[in-house]
């Protein structure tokens, strides 16, 4: 009798195709059965600003529609659909094709990364792709957002960070500025590793500051183009982080909701990964992106799922290096995390409220940010029991080949 004894390399294409697969499914069954947000007259938060941003460009600037800052300085998508397509095209076909050139795009950007690694190919489609906030996913819900834009400059910034080349990463990076003021936030950390890079010569000093300046220019003129009063985003800060520090709930949340994307670290990584990955330089730079980003996120406001997210394409290269040395155990068991934590073969439920109600049920209960506190213990939650399952299971691989 002939007995098939499946290799480690087999069972890790296995569990690499089983969850693409899985992955796949969730997008498809977005596609056909995901009903549109719906709430009042379907352009509330966010969307109805961008509504009325694109009806005051269209109406040639006369229109009387008051728009919220910070929404009505990001005029990109708005005025590409009116004056590129002529209103032609909507948010959701211009999304959705945005959200498809980034994934292509970001796979193109960290294929060094991932080549001849099922592991890391997985770790980016995943992260592109298969997440809550995830672009080609989300645009079928919620289709009126800037994110997807944003995230397609990001990718293209990624490519030549990838090569070093920091300085054309920054002037790339002043693109997103029209689709979301983040952009301008990240050109710190741009410019910081360009400085490093030139040694601190004082033509890169004099680059760098103009780069800035020049970003602060741009980030003024999108409220020229939409008639809009610049408010204080440092106090908006400031508020979120007092209420970070002051709120254990909210503390509890934040981590909860940077785990939805960044929650397989702590399942993968230890000691004899990290000496694996540390002496790569796009890894060092997504290290500091990561604690960078969660930084911003937990001062931008309460989305900080979606905004962490929004900065995927600077600490993917992370993921995937770390996805790549995992072992078969913490491989399997972080694949499963994301696939639980993320819903993703769960549609997008309907919100049962308008804001931050504690929901147990609805749009809001599926991510940490509005929901009960209890949506963060079981978020966390999943990750400590799946990282404790690793180290219990993880000894049992030396019985395989």
């Amino acid at each position: 009798m002939i007995r098939f004894v499946p290799t480690k390399k087999q069972i890790e294409y296995f569990i690499a195709g089983s969850f693409i697969i899985a992955g796949m499914f969730g997008v498809i069954w977005i596609f056909i059965a995901q009903e549109p947000f719906r709430i009042s007259n379907g352009l509330e938060w966010d969307a109805v600003h961008y509504d009325r941003l694109l009806r005051f460009l269209a109406a040639g600037g006369s229109s009387r529609l008051r728009i919220a800052f910070p929404y009505c300085a990001r005029v990109g998508t708005p005025w590409i659909l009116v004056n590129i397509f002529h209103n032609r095209f909507g948010f959701y076909e211009f999304n959705l094709v945005a959200s498809g050139l980034f994934s292509a795009t970001l796979l193109l950007a960290t294929r060094s990364l991932w080549h001849e690694s099922i592991k890391g190919l997985t770790a980016v489609i995943a992260a592109s792709s298969f997440l809550y906030f995830a672009p080609v996913k989300f645009t079928n819900f919620y289709p009126a957002y800037m994110d997807p834009p944003f995230l397609l400059v990001l990718s293209f910034c990624l490519i030549f960070i990838r090569k070093k080349n920091y300085l054309l990463a920054s002037i790339i990076c002043l693109a997103g500025i029209p689709f979301r003021e983040a952009s301008f936030y990240l050109l710190p950390l741009l410019v910081g590793f360009y400085i490093k890079t030139a040694q601190r010569s004082s033509a890169a000093w004099v680059t760098s500051i103009s780069i800035i300046i020049s970003g602060y220019a741009l980030k003024e003129l999108m409220l020229l183009v939409s008639d809009c009063e610049s408010q204080s985003q440092l106090i908006t800060a400031l508020f979120w982080f007092y209420r970070f520090l002051s709120e254990p709930a909210h503390v509890l949340g934040s981590f909860a909701a940077i785990s939805l994307t960044l929650g397989p670290l702590y399942v993968v990584l230890d000691k004899r990964t990290f000496n694996h990955i540390k002496s790569d330089d796009t890894v060092i730079f997504s290290i500091v992106a990561s604690v960078y980003s969660g930084f911003l996120s937990i001062g931008g406001g309460s989305d900080v799922t979606r905004i962490f997210y929004s900065f995927l394409p600077f600490y993917v290269p992370l993921l995937i290096k770390c996805f790549r040395v995992s072992s078969l155990t913490s491989f399997a068991l972080a694949c499963f995390g994301w696939l639980l934590t993320n819903h993703m073969l769960h549609k997008y439920e309907q919100p049962i409220s308008e804001g931050l109600n504690n929901d147990i049920s609805g749009f809001f209960a599926q991510f940490p940010d509005y929901g009960h506190p209890t949506i963060a213990l079981v978020v966390l939650g999943i990750w400590i029991v799946l990282a404790t399952s690793r180290r219990l299971i993880e000894p049992l691989e030396v019985h395989l080949e």
